[in-house]
């Protein structure tokens, strides 16, 4: 069983909220709690809130952009959104401040408290805890796990064990066994202006020549449709994939064709994320990028467009309910970029209202965040940008 609620409230109101779900959930076994505003500055004392609403609970509070739920997204306003669920066994976790190695932590901490058990970790993470070009650190030990999340607001979010003990780190989050893990998916809120071509060289971030060209020449051709320039709203960005493997036989020393490649390959079906520009270096005709953009990976272009983004929202949505048929959904998880939203589609609650048209009245509880932790490979997750990851917990039926 599980219940949902999002309001504008200041703390008086978000008690009453808070004592309400303790109310309608029996035997509850964890819950998620995002507040923006000013709420979102006073992160701590919503922790004290819900330590004292959920006495025994284990929880997590999570400074947001903004909130939303299967009723509406609040933004630029003081709210709070919540879920609180029975089912499963939910430990609270934080990694360490000042902590060096913060992707071998996260994985000991999650090895530690999930073992090879199948599980779930949420992971909400400040702004700068992991660096993109860091995506590795992600990977986790225990190869069942399912992990997804989002970057907070500013702050930190902060655990509330069983024990009322409050927790955080620079990553906070819940690990969650006994329940089945979720369904989880995400999209970008973007549309690819090329095909991908294969990084032939980079140093120091510097993207130099990808699929044969320079890498300055193949973004003026893939912008070349948009105008002169640009406008703010159509944001380009980078699209990383990760390299094709090697077919049989292949000698890994000689680079492929990136023309063709990039010709062959269905776009949609192509595994990426986006990165921002940072910068050119015209005397080299190249673009900076980041450490991620390695020799090998595949790079295209994007804009940021509103209609795709809604689009993607609907297609996992639809894919995940398919997937969810002979089982009994309990709530999800919405965690969606600050710059989708009202910013993006002009209008408000565009995102709440594709998924209460396809869950209806299941409890959703989510937030506009700094960036996202979406699902790659098993086990694994990659820090995503303008991108929106659903997440739907279920029983088997």
């Amino acid at each position: 069983m599980a219940r949902s609620f999002s309001a504008t409230c200041g703390p008086d109101g978000l008690l009453q909220h808070l004592a309400d779900l303790r109310s309608a959930v029996p035997s509850p076994s964890g819950g998620v709690v995002f507040v923006s505003g000013q709420l979102a500055q006073r992160a701590s004392g919503v922790a004290e809130l819900v330590r004292s609403a959920w006495r025994d609970v284990p929880a997590c509070v999570v400074p947001a952009a903004g909130v939303l739920s299967e009723r509406g997204e609040i933004e630029g306003d003081t709210g709070a959104s919540g879920v609180l669920w029975s089912g499963g066994q939910v430990t609270p976790f934080a990694l360490p401040e000042r902590a060096e190695e913060p992707g071998r932590l996260l994985r000991e901490a999650l090895a530690r408290t999930v073992d090879q058990r199948s599980a779930t970790a949420i992971l909400f993470a400040r702004p700068g805890a992991f660096a993109p070009e860091r995506h590795e650190a992600l990977a986790l030990s225990a190869p069942n796990a399912c992990l997804f999340g989002a970057g907070t607001a500013s702050g930190s979010a902060i655990g509330v064990t069983s024990q009322g003990e409050l927790i955080e780190g620079p990553a906070t989050g819940l690990a969650i066994t006994g329940f089945a893990p979720p369904l989880v998916d995400a999209s970008p809120a973007a549309r690819l202006l090329s095909g991908f071509h294969r990084i032939d060289e980079a140093s120091g971030g510097v993207v130099l020549r990808a699929g044969g060209r320079p890498a300055l020449d193949l973004l003026s051709a893939a912008t070349a449709t948009l105008g002169e320039p640009p406008s703010a709203q159509q944001l380009i960005l980078a699209a990383l994939a990760d390299p094709l493997p090697d077919p049989p036989g292949a000698d890994r020393g000689e680079p492929r064709g990136g023309a063709a490649e990039a010709e062959a390959e269905a776009l949609d079906s192509v595994h990426y994320v986006l990165r921002p520009v940072r910068g050119i270096d015209p005397s080299r005709r190249g673009l900076l990028l980041g450490d991620e953009a390695r020799p090998g990976a595949r790079l295209a272009f994007a804009v940021r467009d509103a209609a795709v983004g809604r689009a993607g929202l609907e297609g996992i949505a639809r894919q995940v309910s398919r997937s969810a048929l002979g089982s009994a959904p309990r709530f999800a998880l919405y965690l969606t970029c600050a710059g989708r939203g009202q910013g993006l589609y002009g209008t408000p609650d565009v995102e709440a209202r594709i998924l209460r048209q396809r869950f209806a009245d299941l409890p959703i509880a989510g937030m506009h965040s700094s960036f996202e932790i979406a699902p790659w490979a098993r086990g694994q997750a990659r820090l995503a940008l303008y991108t929106g990851v659903l997440a739907l917990f279920r029983a088997p039926s």
